[in-house]
């Protein structure tokens, strides 16, 4: 019956290809279901320490992505992905076991110096909320860009128009029913134990990986072929060259960090906003989970039913204009009513459009590169140039708001612009993607 579900959306699917779509949803599903545990977290921070303190956070989480993303494409060089994958999800199962810990056991209110043996204001759980909102904004953006580096490592560009749409929206199941968890569990809880939630779900994880692994190896066995996931060679510092190296992935490049400018003016919004509104750090958690658990709703009723017609009747230049046009259209309304009610719808419509819409567009994309930019150019573009650009933005808001004294409207209007230029980028990626396709690719290119 799932069979016949399958073909009757998708058209008729090989068994590679169907294997793909089963393991690669169900483990987008627990990828997500973990972020969307941390990240009402992450925000909820944000919310409490305000633009001054979120200025630096972003530097700090930039810097921090300038130090990994290096060590990672190394990684990626020297090891097969069956290796890479368990050693990347242990890492951060620790690491979320750290933070549990010290969330956990460490009073409120003893300070950095008195545990120094020293007198002082500034508390260790104040510290390790910093720590742990650099941690999260890195983890979100990697996580998922390694997910689609390793799914997009299967597919061609043609089965990824087709099926990709259909991966996320296993995500975005994930990412609603973690919302529901964190709205209703974070109260009654804390903080400190959601954190054990995505570090058991990373295991659990892991093991739907080996099964796609087996499963497309055992295929891959069937039809003759050989060298599936081998390290793809070459230096730590390749993505970086090669997205100067090529117009294409510079292109893309752009289009990550006008997203950055875009997103990262609605983010400091929000976080003045909702201060404002809220007082506790758990009722500010709660309005995060909730806006996060409409967002999956949305996203999902876009991915199963508009992305991939979107995508194959309209081509991928339309399709990724669709997010800096649901920009325009959410920046211009916050401007001219800069409330709460508007945040959350805006919060809601801006970010479908890119879960559900813009991010499998992004995806394809990936698919007509080499394996090697597949890995580094993407890790490259999705981690360092975004949050690059989230601590560019975030100093100049600072700096606008708090030293200068612009307006929240006024800097609303300033940005209206460059999401109606971004919006142009996307058409032009979209023919420059044909280009690449068709261009005949050298085997050492072909995707594995």
């Amino acid at each position: 019956m799932l069979r016949q579900l399958e073909n009757r959306i998708l058209g008729t699917l090989t068994d590679h290809e169907r294997s793909v779509l089963r393991h690669g949803a169900a483990w987008f599903f627990l990828v997500l279901f973990g972020y969307y545990i941390l990240r009402p977290i992450r925000e909820q921070i944000s919310a409490t320490y305000g633009i001054r303190n979120l200025g630096w956070l972003f530097q700090a989480t930039f810097c921090t992505m300038l130090v990994a993303i290096p060590l990672y494409s190394l990684l990626v060089s020297k090891f097969h992905r069956r290796k890479l994958v368990p050693a990347i999800y242990a890492f951060f199962c620790v690491c979320l076991i750290g933070f549990w810990a010290a969330m956990r056991y460490v009073p409120e209110t003893t300070t950095v110096q008195q545990w120094l043996g020293q007198g002082g204001e500034t508390t260790i759980q104040e510290w390790v909320a910093r720590i742990l909102f650099i941690w999260i904004s890195f983890y979100g953006l990697f996580v998922v860009s390694f997910f689609w580096s390793v799914v997009g490592d299967m597919l061609s560009t043609e089965q990824g128009r087709r099926i990709f749409g259909f991966v996320a929206g296993g995500g975005t199941a994930g990412g609603m029913l973690a919302s529901l968890v964190a709205t209703l569990m974070t109260e009654r809880i804390g903080q400190a134990n959601l954190l054990l939630f995505p570090a058991v779900l990373l295991v659990v994880a892991l093991f739907v990986y080996f099964s796609l692994e087996h499963s497309w190896n055992k295929l891959r066995q069937a039809a003759l072929e050989t060298g599936s996931g081998r390290a793809t060679g070459g230096n730590p510092f390749a993505g970086f060259t090669a997205v100067f190296g090529s117009k294409y992935l510079f292109a893309i490049c752009i289009y990550g960090l006008l997203l950055a400018t875009c997103g990262t003016t609605i983010y400091f919004q929000q976080s003045e906003i909702v201060d404002q509104a809220y007082d506790t750090r758990e009722s500010k958690t709660a309005f995060f989970a909730q806006v996060n658990f409409w967002v999956q709703v949305v996203t999902l009723v876009l991915q199963t039913a508009v992305v991939g017609r979107l995508m194959k009747n309209f081509g991928l230049g339309i399709t990724l204009a669709v997010l800096p046009v649901a920009y325009v259209l959410g920046i211009t309304s916050l401007a001219l009513a800069p409330t709460l009610g508007v945040l959350a719808v805006i919060s809601v419509t801006g970010r479908s459009a890119e879960y559900a819409i813009a991010n499998p567009a992004r995806e394809v994309l990936f698919t007509a590169v080499k394996r090697e930019d597949r890995y580094k150019a993407k890790s490259f573009i999705d981690t360092i140039v975004r949050r690059g650009g989230d601590s560019a933005v975030g100093s100049v808001y600072g700096v606008l708001r708090e030293t200068v004294g612009l307006a929240m409207t006024t800097l609303s209007w300033c940005v209206v612009p460059i999401a109606m230029g971004w919006a142009g980028l996307g058409l032009f990626i979209g023919r420059e993607n044909k280009r690449v396709a068709a261009r005949p690719k050298l085997d050492s290119e072909q995707s594995d």
